[in-house]
């Protein structure tokens, strides 16, 4: 899997360029806290995206089991978790207009399936491939 097919990274691509455009247009006070804030947090998503990404790949090819990913593909989820409510945020404050904030959530809610699909299917690998369990020894 090459990076640059990944359909997550490109739509994650496409929603940082959208949120760029959204908060370019947030007012003054709001440009350089609220705006910075959910900026920073897309490159946090976005780096934690390509991390689980290329973890992943050293698992699979030393075939071990995707522990690492699935707790990188966690932090993510919950980065994203944490970029909803910021957007929430936005729109509350009045710095979106409700077209421009469904838009934009739209978005995020399809980053959010992209992403639970993912770790859903790292985390049912994770337990097959997990550690046996050893049969418990009787004392008779």
């Amino acid at each position: 899997m090459a990076l640059q097919d990944f359909t997550l990274l490109a739509k994650l691509e496409d929603f940082d360029l959208y949120s760029h455009k959204v908060c370019q247009n947030f007012s003054k006070s709001e440009r350089h806290v609220l705006s910075a804030s959910i900026r920073d947090n897309i490159q946090q998503i976005t780096f934690l995206v390509i991390e689980a990404a290329k973890t992943q790949l050293e698992e699979r090819r030393r075939k071990r089991p995707p522990i690492k990913t699935l707790d990188i593909l966690k932090r993510a989820d919950i980065r994203l978790e944490y970029l909803k409510m910021q957007i929430r945020k936005a729109h509350s404050l009045k710095q979106t207009d409700t077209r421009t904030y469904e838009a934009w959530a739209g978005m995020a809610r399809e980053l959010g399936g992209l992403l639970g699909g993912w770790l859903k299917s790292v985390d049912a690998w994770a337990d097959q491939s997990g550690p046996r369990k050893q049969k418990q020894q009787g004392l008779l």
